[in-house]
């Protein structure tokens, strides 16, 4: 093929791999950078389907495939499917009796460690790929997932995260951080009412604190003590009219209040609740407890 000119260092090869040892130890350039810098020059090659679309890379050899995977099926006179599309169906059909008799076999049915790595070592490749994902993403766009999509979507997911502790702590404090930047100015009626109990208290507070992974109102670093107050209606005080959980955001609601008590049951922090009925209509023993349980005199 001639000799090959570093474009960057000026220096001369007489063949391409000789110039992609170069190119990969001294400007860390990817094979096919190389092949389509000094080959192509600088032209990326379009699956020659006639759909714009640039085909996989093969090597540094061997350049590029020529269709895109199954694109070759678009041109006429590749295979007999264009001239008998009846053809192309049969074809399709006696694959699918053959896949469900056993006759075929894919190599992922191997149940081998060497197969279990190779599948789980592609999966990896696959979500790291955010090229891939914004290109499903864009061709998605706008189409409504299968309840069956969802389900299997939905199992995936979990199992990721399950086998992934990492994975679900960094997840649940972007989320956690995510929604401290929105709720930062947007404070409830009620917490400006207990903020205000707070400052004539000259108690300092933490608002919207991160503990384990969970959002709490007020955190009382002085005091190492956590404070959530609680809506009548979403919270359901049992002395007001909305005792009874009866709405999808209730259930939600005291599944996650129950979820915090929880957590800092387990490493031992206190949690105080106020209730807004207490709040709004008697201040004064808001006051009083704070007191008492913070030995303020």
């Amino acid at each position: 093929m001639g000799i090959f000119i570093c474009k960057i260092c000026k220096k001369e090869y007489n063949d391409v791999k000789s110039l992609r040892g170069h190119s990969l130890q001294k400007h860390n350039m990817s094979s096919e950078e190389i092949y389509v810098e000094h080959v192509l020059n600088g032209v990326l090659p379009k699956c020659e389907c006639g759909c714009g679309e640039t085909p996989n890379f093969i090597s540094i050899t061997k350049g590029f495939y020529k269709f895109i995977k199954s694109h070759h099926n678009r041109v006429p006179g590749k295979n007999n499917f264009q001239k008998n599309p009846e053809t192309h169906k049969k074809a399709i059909e006696t694959q699918k009796r053959n896949w469900k008799e056993g006759k075929y076999k894919g190599w992922w049915e191997d149940k081998s460690p060497e197969t279990l790595n190779k599948i789980e070592g592609i999966k990896e490749k696959l979500r790291n790929n955010k090229e891939r994902g914004k290109t499903i993403s864009k061709k998605l766009k706008g189409i409504p997932k299968t309840e069956e999509s969802k389900r299997k979507l939905s199992i995936t997911q979990k199992k990721r995260y399950q086998d992934n502790p990492k994975l679900r702590e960094d997840t649940s404090n972007r989320r956690i951080d995510w929604l401290k930047t929105k709720l930062s100015n947007k404070k409830s009626k009620l917490e400006k009412k207990f903020e205000s109990i707070l400052k004539l208290l000259n108690i300092n507070n933490i608002y919207q604190y991160n503990f384990k992974g969970k959002l709490f109102d007020f955190y009382l670093e002085k005091y190492n003590i956590l404070i959530e107050v609680d809506g009548d209606f979403y919270h359901c005080n049992p002395n007001s009219k909305h005792k009874e959980v009866i709405y999808e955001t209730q259930i939600l609601t005291k599944k996650n209040d129950n979820f915090k008590n929880n957590i800092c049951s387990k490493f031992n922090i206190t949690l105080l609740r106020y209730w807004e009925k207490d709040i709004n209509e008697r201040p004064e023993w808001v006051i009083s407890d704070l007191k008492e349980r913070l030995s303020i005199k």
